[in-house]
């Protein structure tokens, strides 16, 4: 009988030690997960206004190399009507349709460079849209936590 009392009494007592353990992690935890609430609302404004300022460059981006692109048309068309007078003409002419093919090939090169700039911001656009909600997502995921925590 004494064996029995002992052991419940035993019982007892370790389950009230875990029980105040338990609050006290609890607390710890809860800390914990406010901190990485505020990280994670930290990195989330960081990337919103990153995408904030990619946003705003774009549309000038697009113009220029919309800009880029009709200049370098005009410039291969001044390089195809060069190499057709050169084909009959002297060496001036032909002097001329060198120089018009290496203006539409900066030209065009130039286009090209403002339009891989587009296409990678908007790629960055993308990305951190999606960045963005997955990190809604564990914020949202904290913050339950937090409120299972709390009750």
């Amino acid at each position: 009988m004494k064996k029995i009392i002992t052991a419940t009494l035993a019982m007892v007592f370790s389950v009230a030690c875990y029980a105040g353990n338990g609050e006290l992690y609890a607390k710890n935890d809860s800390a914990k997960l406010n901190q990485q609430i505020l990280k994670l609302n930290k990195k989330l404004t960081d990337l919103q206004q990153e995408l904030a300022k990619i946003q705003e460059r774009l549309p000038e981006e697009q113009a220029a190399a919309e800009e880029a692109s009709v200049k370098s048309n005009k410039a291969q068309e001044k390089n195809r009507k060069a190499a057709v007078y050169a084909v009959g003409g002297d060496a001036g002419d032909a002097k001329k349709a060198a120089k018009a093919a290496k203006k539409a090939a900066n030209e065009t090169s130039d286009a090209e460079d403002a339009a891989e700039k587009v296409e990678k911001d908007q790629k960055k656009i993308k990305d951190l849209n999606e960045d963005i909600e997955k990190l809604k997502a564990k914020l949202d995921e904290a913050q339950k936590s937090t409120d299972a925590n709390l009750n």
